[in-house]
C-alpha cells in the first residue's frame, strides 16, 4: 500500500508547488488547475491544466511524458507553462506506467490514457487539439492518432524521439544482447508466464523490472510501438525537434521519422545544436520553436 501512496503524495505535492507558484505573482498570466480523471478501464490519471489568463484562443495541447517521467519534471517542468504563457492551454497528464519502477502495463493501453486526455480537452471546448509527446511519449502520440485517426487532433509534436525501442536497445546493447532479452520474454509468454517479471537493464536509465508481456509489446516485432510504421498511417502536420547534443536518443531518427511519413506528409523537422535529451538551457529555443509552429498551425 505504501508504494501506491508515494508516487501520489508526490504527485499532490507537485501539484500544490505548481498552485502556489502560479499564485505569486500580482497578476497571473497562467490559471493552473489540478485534474484528475479516470480511463475507460478505471485508471486515475493526474495531470494539470493551464489555461492563458484571459483566455483567448480555442488551442490545447495535450502533453505527453517520456519513459520514467510524469507530468512535472524535466521538460514537464516547464514547457506546459511555457506554452500557456504563449495563449495555448495545455494539459501535462501521467501516463498509466508513470515514474521510475516495475511496469506491467502493455504499450497500447496508453492509447485510453491519451484518449481520456483528448476527452477531456474537446469537454472543455478546445477545438484545435495538439498532441505533444516527448522521448518514449513520441511513440505513444503517434501510435494514438495512427490507431484512431482521432479528427480531432489538428497535428503533433514530437521532441528527441527514441524511434524503434528495439533498435534503440540494439544501439546500447548490441544485437546479441537486445535479442537474448526480447528471446527470453517471448518464451516467457509463449509458456503462459507473461506477467514474469525480469529485471531489464537500460543503459544509462538504470535497471528496472518489466513483465514478459511488458517487454514484448515494446519490443516485439509485431509491437505498436513502432513509430515509422505508425507516422506512415495518418497526414496531418508533424513538428519533430532534436537536440544534436541529445545522447539517450539518436538525432538521426527525426530524419527517419520525415522519410517514413506518407508522399503528402506535412511534417517538418527542427534540430538545436548542442541541446541535450531534456533541452537543459536551451528551454527558450525549444520554446521558441514549437510556439511558432503551433501559430502557424492556426493561421
Amino acid at each position: 500500500m505504501r508504494s501506491v501512496k508515494i508516487p501520489f503524495l508526490l504527485s499532490l505535492a507537485a501539484v500544490v508547488l505548481l498552485l502556489c507558484s502560479a499564485c505569486s505573482g500580482t497578476e497571473q498570466k497562467v490559471q493552473t488547475v489540478p485534474i484528475r480523471l479516470q480511463t475507460t478501464d478505471g485508471i486515475w490519471l493526474n495531470g494539470v491544466l493551464r489555461q492563458p489568463h484571459p483566455n483567448q484562443t480555442e488551442a490545447g495541447v495535450l502533453m505527453v511524458h517520456g519513459y520514467g517521467g510524469n507530468f512535472y519534471s524535466g521538460i514537464m517542468s516547464f514547457l506546459p507553462e511555457a506554452l500557456a504563457e504563449h495563449g495555448f492551454t495545455t494539459l501535462a497528464l501521467n501516463m498509466r506506467d508513470h515514474d521510475l519502477g516495475p511496469k506491467k502495463n502493455l504499450f497500447e493501453e496508453n492509447l485510453q490514457d491519451i484518449a481520456t486526455g483528448v476527452d477531456e480537452m474537446a469537454r472543455r471546448r478546445y477545438k484545435n487539439l495538439f498532441l505533444y509527446g516527448h522521448s518514449m511519449g513520441t511513440n505513444r502520440v503517434l501510435y494514438y492518432l495512427a490507431e484512431t485517426q482521432d479528427p480531432r487532433i489538428t497535428g503533433i509534436i514530437l521532441t528527441g524521439p527514441p524511434g524503434n525501442l528495439f533498435q534503440w536497445n540494439v544501439r546500447a546493447f548490441g544485437l546479441e544482447a537486445a535479442s537474448k532479452v526480447l528471446r527470453r520474454a517471448q518464451e516467457l509468454q509463449a509458456a503462459g508466464k507473461g506477467d514474469s517479471w525480469m529485471l531489464i537493464d537500460l543503459g544509462p536509465l538504470g535497471k528496472t523490472l518489466y513483465t514478459a508481456n511488458h517487454v514484448v509489446s515494446l519490443r516485439g516485432p509485431a509491437t505498436r510501438s513502432d513509430p515509422f510504421t505508425n507516422i506512415a498511417q495518418f497526414s496531418r502536420p508533424v513538428l519533430i525537434v532534436h537536440g544534436l547534443a541529445d545522447r539517450l536518443a539518436d538525432p538521426s531518427v527525426a530524419d527517419h521519422l520525415e522519410n517514413s511519413g506518407p508522399r503528402d506528409n506535412q511534417i517538418t523537422v527542427r534540430k538545436i545544436g548542442a541541446a541535450g535529451h531534456r533541452f537543459r538551457n536551451h528551454q527558450k529555443e525549444l520554446e521558441e520553436v514549437i510556439t511558432k509552429w503551433l501559430v502557424e498551425q492556426l493561421s
